[in-house]
């Protein structure tokens, strides 16, 4: 394309009283112009797009930090980004090939690998840190005595599907703290209307996450935070992280490769501007919370490599609740790049 530009360009070009110099100079911008739009018409050619299943939660950010920087567009990617409940609810979609990769709970994946569902964890999502600022944690009505697991017996708790993490936690915190999860409704109640279901007496007490929990609890004549199930079952869970199908992953490796270094640059950016102005548009644009209050969240880091020792706890966790009856192989259905 560029070759035939500048033939064209030689041939139409009038007959006028140049300089050799400026001929030359001339000639020399057509060539880089050419070359520059043949190299776009390369890149718009060869770019592949991967099709992302998130949930519009503060811990996918990174996804769309590297969307909003041309992370993923550098690495020749167009992403195409879709939202979901949960885990739970995008696995079957995952393997239905409604789209390429998701991003689900560590339970989630764990329980639809023992079903017979071949997956590959591509990258990490979320751990909890030991940030002191909660970013998660059950909430209930403000001026209710709602403080252990056995105040919860009889009651309905909201949770944002049914076997995934928030639900296994729950039912971990409240075994816990003396309650009986068998004497307790759970009902799945997506993150973005936990709020409104805790206030209009649907539910008696909700799982959150951010940006939904820190709206709560910054409204205590409405809420009151009870606990953070995490950090008292489980301190630096790895709650989230990326998974493909096996199979996406064995035909598309280099695409996987691109994937994971256009995310971690996310991730690192993410972590490096936490308290920056610049992600607020980013946040709101997703998960359609109001800038204001996308302004007062509290954000966590999020890490760059899967932690393998706390997934193992965590499946531990899932026999011990008879959720897990086999064996996982963690690290053979886990992205190598991703544990360096």
């Amino acid at each position: 394309m560029a070759s035939e530009m500048i033939a064209h360009a030689e041939e139409t070009t009038p007959n006028v009283d140049l300089e050799k110099g400026s001929w030359m100079i001339w000639m020399k911008s057509l060539r880089a112009v050419a070359l520059a739009a043949s190299l776009l018409s390369c890149a718009a050619a060869s770019a592949e797009t991967v099709r992302v299943n998130y949930i519009p939660i503060a811990d996918v950010t990174p996804l769309f930090v590297a969307i909003d920087k041309g992370y993923f567009t550098a690495e020749g990617l167009t992403i195409v980004p879709t939202p979901s409940t949960g885990g739970a609810a995008g696995i079957p979609g995952l393997m239905a090939g409604a789209f390429d990769v998701m991003y689900g709970n560590v339970v989630s994946t764990m329980l639809a690998q023992q079903q017979g569902f071949k997956l590959e964890v591509i990258s990490a999502g979320t751990k909890q840190t030991e940030n002191p600022v909660n970013t998660n944690g059950l909430v209930a009505r403000a001026g209710e005595s709602v403080k252990t697991g056995k105040d919860l017996e009889g009651k309905t708790v909201a949770v944002n599907t049914r076997n995934g993490i928030i639900w296994l936690f729950a039912r971990a915190w409240i075994a816990k703290t003396g309650g009986d999860p068998s004497k307790v409704t759970f009902k799945e109640v997506p993150f973005p209307q936990m709020p409104d279901a805790l206030r209009g007496k649907q539910v008696d007490a909700a799982f959150m996450v951010n940006p939904f929990f820190n709206a709560a609890i910054g409204d205590p004549k409405t809420f009151a935070f009870v606990a953070a199930p995490y950090r008292v079952v489980q301190p630096g869970v790895e709650v989230g992280h990326y998974i493909c199908t096996q199979e996406y992953y064995a035909e598309h490796r280099e695409t996987i490769a691109k994937y994971y270094r256009a995310f971690r640059k996310g991730v690192q950016w993410y972590n490096a501007h936490l308290k920056s102005p610049d992600l607020i548009p980013i946040i709101s644009g997703f998960t359609k919370m109001k800038p204001e209050l996308v302004a007062t969240l509290n954000l966590q880091p999020l890490p760059e490599t899967i932690d393998l020792d706390a997934v193992a706890t965590t499946v531990k966790l899932m026999k011990d609740a008879g959720l897990l009856t086999k064996d996982i192989d963690l690290k053979g259905m886990t992205n190598p790049a991703a544990l360096k």
